[in-house]
């Protein structure tokens, strides 16, 4: 099956840059003013810090470090490794466990704890904005109306969807179910152990009045932040779209960047960003090159400045180990 998407995703790509002028393109990319430019890259700062704050808020409830900047460069040093990584950041996240322990003196559970909470908080709105987006869209959309398409995603969302219901209603029950179980192997220790870490740090998030919906509208806060930066740059081209149709562009873009075919979704999410835009009645040239500047702003700005500070750190770290000598 993932070779097929390759194969496919392969021939999509040859297409695009069978027709692709680079002299359009160019043309194209100078709608783009650097002021303008700047301000969508001060933005993509602000998405940045913002999910930093969350990271921090997290492991303060949890009773761990949350020292702003030192979660930072764990942010940094992840990220970077995410853009080598397939699709889903597994690699990112690990990095960031073995970082959180190692750097701010998290146990291994913790550290895994603070890593999944994070993310369920986080996808708990990515899906959910998805869903809407998706059955809004697939209407618009011809290779979408297929029934095949409509079946694997719906049952995809909704899967993800229900488990993190289930998981964020259900917390005490669950967790008297797993610490009830008696595990037979190692693994299953570990497991269980890992899980009732989770379960009871999901407790304390809920234990604190309304912190599940901050955590929650802050996740959405920083979702919907991607589509704005989409909708201000596309401006910058034409005055000729559609808002919501821009944002859900935005979205699903995202979520097919999130299967594991190539290192940091490129390629999938490329495709299907510039496919969807030409859809709405872009130029093939000018889709293309508010693809680029979009996937610049939001993924290569992003290992830029994240391999910067970790460099900034690392040498500023040196300094200190120096000073102690």
């Amino acid at each position: 099956m993932k070779k097929v998407g390759i194969i496919l995703l392969s021939i999509l790509l040859l297409v695009m840059f069978w027709k692709f002028d680079i002299s359009s393109f160019i043309i194209s990319v100078k709608h783009v003013s650097p002021l303008a430019f700047i301000a969508l890259l001060f933005l993509q700062v602000i998405s940045q810090l913002l999910v930093n704050y969350q990271w921090c808020r997290i492991g303060k409830i949890m009773g761990g470090r949350h020292d702003f900047f030192k979660m930072l460069y764990v942010n940094a040093r992840g990220m970077i490794i995410e853009c080598v990584t397939p699709g889903v950041k597994i690699g990112g996240e690990v990095t960031r466990a073995l970082l959180l322990k190692n750097e701010l003196n998290y146990t291994g559970q913790e550290a895994a704890t603070l890593v999944t909470i994070q993310k369920m908080v986080s996808f708990s709105s990515f899906f959910l904005i998805n869903l809407f987006a998706f059955v809004h869209i697939s209407g618009k959309v011809q290779l979408l109306e297929t029934i095949v398409v409509k079946v694997m995603v719906y049952f995809f969302l909704m899967a993800f969807i229900g488990i993190l219901v289930l998981i964020f209603t259900c917390t005490s029950w669950l967790e008297k179910r797993i610490i009830n179980r008696v595990p037979k192997h190692k693994w299953t220790s570990t497991l269980q152990g890992y899980m009732i870490t989770l379960l009871f740090n999901i407790e304390l998030l809920k234990n604190i009045k309304g912190e599940l919906y901050k955590q929650f509208f802050l996740s959405l806060t920083i979702w919907i932040l991607f589509p704005i930066k989409m909708i201000l740059l596309v401006h910058l081209f034409t005055t000729n779209y559609e808002p919501i149709f821009l944002t859900e562009v935005t979205f699903i873009s995202y979520m097919v960047g999130m299967i594991p075919l190539l290192p940091g979704g490129i390629g999938s999410f490329e495709a299907t960003m510039t496919s969807l835009l030409i859809v709405m009645g872009i130029q093939l040239n000018e889709a293309l090159a508010i693809t680029v500047l979009f996937r610049f702003i939001t993924f290569w700005f992003v290992i830029i400045i994240s391999l910067l500070y970790t460099g900034i750190w690392k040498v500023g770290e040196r300094k200190r180990l120096n000073l102690q000598k």
